[in-house]
């Protein structure tokens, strides 16, 4: 168990810095377009380039966010269940959020194509792609994580 924490804990904090760079470059990029294209000499594939970045930035904050519990949730009605109730809806959503993660890891895995690339710069897909499974499998991890947690203090 202690060795699979710490598994996790690693690629959380890869795909964690890998965010955190890429925000930086993201904002020093944009800055710099923002200039360029004001001073009437505008970037080729701005556009295509910041798009590539999204993906980089927010496949590796899920498993961080995952990990610090900061993904947005609604407690309206869960709130007001018994606690025995609001553990079994919260074992099912980690049990289904697990599930949906890896089902996405399985659907880029099996219909990866490394001839795709982007229209204007070419810049190949597979990459990007690559990074989308590193990701939603870190946030699986992290899910299973919290999914052990919850099966321990439930039982």
């Amino acid at each position: 168990m202690q060795l699979l924490m710490k598994v996790i804990q690693f690629i959380t904090n890869i795909n964690k810095w890998v965010s955190f760079f890429t925000l930086t470059l993201m904002m020093l990029a944009v800055t710099y377009f923002s200039i360029s294209r004001t001073s009437g000499h505008p970037v080729i594939g701005d556009i295509e380039l910041v798009q590539f970045t999204m993906v980089l930035l927010i496949m590796g904050s899920l498993a961080l966010t995952e990990q610090s519990d900061s993904h947005i949730s609604i407690g309206l009605i869960v709130d007001k269940l018994p606690p025995r109730i609001q553990a079994t809806v919260n074992f099912i959503s980690q049990l289904l959020m697990l599930l949906f993660c890896f089902l996405i890891c399985w659907v880029f895995i099996s219909r990866m194509n490394f001839l795709q690339a982007s229209d204007l710069l070419k810049i190949p897909f597979y990459p990007f792609k690559i990074f989308i499974i590193i990701g939603f499998s870190g946030w699986g991890l992290e899910a299973l994580l919290r999914l052990m947690k919850s099966v321990r203090s439930f039982s």
